[in-house]
């Protein structure tokens, strides 16, 4: 899939289902081509392939303004599993920015402003998933190849991208920093992506304790190919059976895991609040505002409980394929939570704010008590470091960069791009306290800024009986994983030139002067999401 949405939900889908529609590709033979051009109504492309047989295409207006953008899709599942909507791309699937939620991209939108356009299909051997240091090289051979194709013609180059592609771009512009002259990261996930996905696994390992015991979750990755995919899709279907229930019931029914909470006043969905709280989902979704109240709705916490049911549907899947891809990088045990103090992950703001949802105090302690005692996941220790070490890197890239982010985004949490200024901003402060202390040459200046679309307040509707309607149309912003507006993404698009073209981040001045014209674009840019629940760099 793409790191953006299942098709299906995987509530819908059972264990047996799941598996049962996994499927395996056969990769394609590997070779270079030159590119071949036409040109239709003012617009030439030119559809080439890589030294390993990777599709890219160049799209040049003939209105060329002299920036070109080149494009880093995200994830994408090297084995198809029809059941949740899941394929395997057959070549390029993203040219430009892409909105899951509209289906629609910015190509035409692009290339009429007068911007060339570059992209390419990561997939190395018939591989794809976590294939990040080959597609570091593989996006320099795009930069190289447009630079044969187009020579002078070309005067600034934007490196932007999605989801996975944080974990690509940020090291590319360290290892190549004269390639790009601008960078943005649309709902990127920021390095290491093991702050990130340690969290979907701890869902995973909260979901064994209280729901089934017999889910293995993260401790059953590690094995490469189909056979380990097929053992990944066991776990994801039998989360699906809970959700599939939840979704029905919104888990008003008592705990029946583990023996000492099994039958007590706890209810289902305190547990599944819990378990987003503790990971740190959004508790907005795309049809739960987190606010509104209904007859069955009774306050605002219940809202946010049936927003993480919501928001997990997805954020599972995703936690199990890039799981799943990683573990073939790490080997097997990269997961481990020997040393994870559950209570010190439940911030005392959500505990106090969502005390009703959580079934009060006493519910709390008891739940945190429970998790505490129950046997832990120990996991390999260096599968555990190679973990930690993907995608190292510095941050010590001073290209300007832009970061756009969904407020309530379920899959790259909001915190990555938080995440992505303190580490800039950290390097900057050390960059500026050796220029203090010996002021040669200009002073350092921090080039990064980060870009929230936020959701409207209220936006949930419920139907006669007083149930959430999660068919009725999505929030028209701040929801769901690389879904923007267009207006959204071309004011991004905008912003990424116009820092291209000056070396820098446009002034806020600037900056406030396109953000207030664009709706549910946050014109606070001292903004600051949820934070990532870990940090494996201290």
């Amino acid at each position: 899939m793409k790191i953006t949405t299942t098709k299906k939900s995987i509530a819908s889908l059972g264990a047996a289902v799941l598996v049962a529609s996994l499927s395996v590709v056969v990769a394609p033979t590997a070779s270079a081509a030159a590119p071949v051009c036409t040109t239709t109504k003012g617009v030439e492309t030119c559809n080439g392939t890589l030294s390993n047989g990777a599709a890219y295409r160049f799209m040049m207006p003939a209105t060329f303004s002299g920036t070109m953008f080149f494009w880093e899709h995200g994830f994408r599942s090297t084995y198809p599993v029809p059941a949740l909507g899941v394929t395997v791309p057959k070549g390029l699937e993203e040219l430009t920015p892409y909105s899951n939620s509209t289906k629609q991209d910015v190509t035409v939108e692009m290339l009429r402003t007068g911007h060339a356009i570059a992209a390419y299909d990561g997939v190395v051997a018939g591989q794809r998933g976590w294939n990040n240091v080959a597609r570091v090289e593989m996006l320099k051979e795009v930069f190289d190849a447009a630079a044969t194709q187009y020579g002078s013609k070309i005067k600034k180059k934007v490196l932007y991208g999605s989801s996975q592609a944080g974990s690509i771009i940020t090291p590319f512009t360290e290892k190549y920093p004269k390639y790009a002259d601008a960078v943005g990261l649309l709902a990127g996930l920021t390095p290491s992506p093991a702050d990130s996905i340690q969290s979907l696994c701890d869902a995973m390992y909260i979901f064994s304790v209280f729901f089934d015991p017999t889910i293995k979750g993260c401790s059953a990755f590690g094995v490469k190919g189909p056979t380990g995919h097929g053992l990944s899709a066991i776990e994801l279907g039998k989360m699906a059976v809970l959700l599939q229930g939840w979704a029905t019931d919104l888990g008003n029914f008592p705990l029946k895991y583990p023996a000492s909470l099994a039958g007590g006043p706890i209810l289902q969905r305190s547990a599944l609040l819990l378990t987003g709280l503790l990971i740190g989902i959004p508790t907005k979704s795309a049809h739960m505002d987190g606010i509104s109240t209904s007859a069955v709705i009774a306050e605002g916490s219940i809202n946010s409980t049936v927003a993480v049911l919501e928001n997990l549907q997805d954020a599972l899947g995703t936690g199990v394929l890039a799981g799943q891809s990683i573990s073939e990088i790490t080997g097997a045990g990269f997961y481990d939570n020997t040393n994870t103090d559950w209570a010190a992950l439940l911030d005392e703001v959500d505990s106090a704010r969502f005390n009703l949802g959580l079934s009060g105090d006493d519910a709390i302690t008891a739940m945190l008590g429970t998790l505490a005692l129950a046997p832990r996941t120990v996991g390999n220790a260096d599968a555990i470091a190679k973990f930690k070490a993907l995608d190292k890197s510095t941050f010590t890239s001073k290209v300007p960069t832009i970061t756009l982010s969904n407020e309530a985004d379920r899959l790259v949490f909001p915190g990555n791009s938080a995440r992505y200024i303190d580490r800039k901003r950290a390097v900057y402060e050390a960059d500026l306290a050796k220029w203090e202390a010996n002021p040669v040459g200009p002073a350092p200046t921090f080039n990064t800024v980060a870009l929230y679309a936020m959701t409207p307040e209220v936006y949930t509707v419920y139907t006669a009986a007083g149930l959430p309607n999660l068919k009725a149309p999505a929030a028209v912003s701040g929801v769901g994983h690389q879904d923007f507006t267009k207006k959204q993404m071309m004011a991004w698009v905008r912003l990424l030139a116009i820092s291209a073209q000056t070396g820098k981040v446009p002034s806020e001045r600037s900056l406030q002067l396109i953000i207030k014209r664009v709706p549910n674009l946050n014109d606070d840019l001292e903004y600051r999401p949820a934070e990532l629940k870990y940090d494996f760099s201290k």
